[in-house]
């Protein structure tokens, strides 16, 4: 539990720095997203810092596009991040082996993506990790900029070391990759790229290394998009791509202007709206057979049955059996349960009692029966003892059998 309100109950996603879990807001009741330093950093200054800085700068940002962030906190030298969870998939998730997105998906993301980093840049926040994989896209096309995990405000203390460049190679800007300071326009650069990605359905630079591909990024033209890539798209993708900062547009705002211009040149709507599914959420559920079900899923809290014992432990033990004497004639009955909720004997069988107070098993609550009248007796037979003989209890030698009566 982080801060004793947030409850961890899946893992989401692992980075360098961080481990994204599923939590629940035990205050609010909310499914949440909590990033927690890898517990290998816990107590290391600079992942601490750096975990500060991100929670600081993406606070100060308040916009529809950018997941939302809650809360902050430290505990034993482990940091997190409280954040809004999106459900959507990763932009990685629809550009995954060399998948394109159709311009009419297309211009709606760029859009929003451009307005995000628009509401960024105002707060006076870079984001400098622009990719695909910090781009979330939910079910009903709204666009979410995420991981706040590098990003840089202007008079933020500097925590990267000399010579050290920030960024993901394949989309880093060519300044950035030169060791030239971040601006807002290089986060516009990294949408270039990506929106090359998924019009032409590959990245415009590559290389062996990641070396290379920086300075791909540095030295190398923009390869031509393809032919099918609507000429007004393309001139939206190779502005965003100019090498030059000063070349590319002004600001966030400035660029979805230009794209949504572009969009209405080619009669599509700049709205968000639900994408097809990626290719990697259209697999086929697994066919199973009767025999073999289907194994349920389990709850991130599980409710567990009440715990009995096996019936072999509920039988009484052989020897201890009870022998009940059997009750002949009509005062004979059957042994009533009292109360069904109450039973004490794990089987129908009555509990001996032994010893001084063992007593024949009486059935309660019923009228105690009638009195019987004794019998007509028949003739008796007396014994009588000779009055010779010796001591109180001494036995007969003989005996006289006298009849009474007629």
């Amino acid at each position: 539990m982080l801060g004793g309100r947030y409850t961890l109950l899946t893992p989401i996603a692992q980075g360098g720095m961080g481990e994204v879990w599923k939590a629940r807001d035990r205050v609010s009741g909310h499914i949440v997203a909590a990033k927690v330093l890898r517990p290998e950093l816990a107590g290391e200054e600079l992942s601490l810092s750096r975990l500060r800085l991100e929670a600081r700068n993406s606070m100060s940002i308040s916009h529809p596009n950018i997941a939302n962030t809650q809360d902050s906190g430290e505990e034993d030298g482990i940091g997190w991040i409280i954040m809004e969870l999106v459900d959507g998939y990763p932009l990685t998730d629809y550009l995954r082996g060399g998948s394109r997105i159709e311009p009419e998906y297309l211009m709606p993301i760029l859009v929003q993506v451009a307005m995000a980093l628009g509401a960024a840049a105002r707060a006076g926040v870079v984001h400098r990790d622009i990719k695909p994989a910090n781009i979330i896209v939910r079910p009903d096309g709204m666009v979410k900029l995420t991981d706040f995990g590098i990003s840089r405000t202007r008079n933020q203390v500097n925590l990267t070391a000399a010579g050290m460049v920030m960024g993901t190679a394949q989309y880093l800007p060519p300044e950035q990759a030169m060791g030239e300071l971040a601006t807002p326009i290089g986060d516009l650069y990294a949408l270039g790229v990506i929106a090359y990605e998924a019009a032409a359905g590959r990245r415009p630079f590559t290389g062996e290394t990641q070396v290379d591909i920086a300075f791909a990024h540095v030295n190398d033209p923009v390869p031509p998009l393809p032919d099918f890539v609507p000429e007004p798209l393309a001139d939206v993708i190779l502005h965003l791509l100019e090498k030059d900062p000063a070349k590319r547009p002004e600001s966030g705002s400035a660029a979805v202007r230009e794209i949504a211009g572009a969009a209405k040149a080619m009669g599509i709507s700049v709205t968000p709206r639900p994408l097809p599914l990626p290719k990697s959420a259209q697999r086929p559920a697994e066919t199973r057979t009767p025999v073999q079900p289907s194994v349920p899923i389990l709850a991130p809290v599980r409710h567990l049955t009440r715990r009995t014992l096996p019936d072999e432990m509920l039988q009484p033990p052989s020897g201890l059996t009870p022998r009940v004497r059997t009750v002949t004639g009509r005062h004979a009955a059957v042994p009533r349960i009292i109360d069904e909720a109450t039973t004490i004997a794990p089987s129908s069988s009555m509990i001996p009692i032994t010893g001084r107070h063992a007593t024949v098993p009486r059935i309660i609550d019923e009228a105690p029966a009638p009195p019987v009248p004794p019998p007509v007796s028949a003739p008796t037979r007396v014994r009588r003892i000779r009055p010779d003989a010796t001591g109180e209890h001494a036995p007969a030698s003989s005996s006289s059998l006298t009849s009474t009566g007629r």
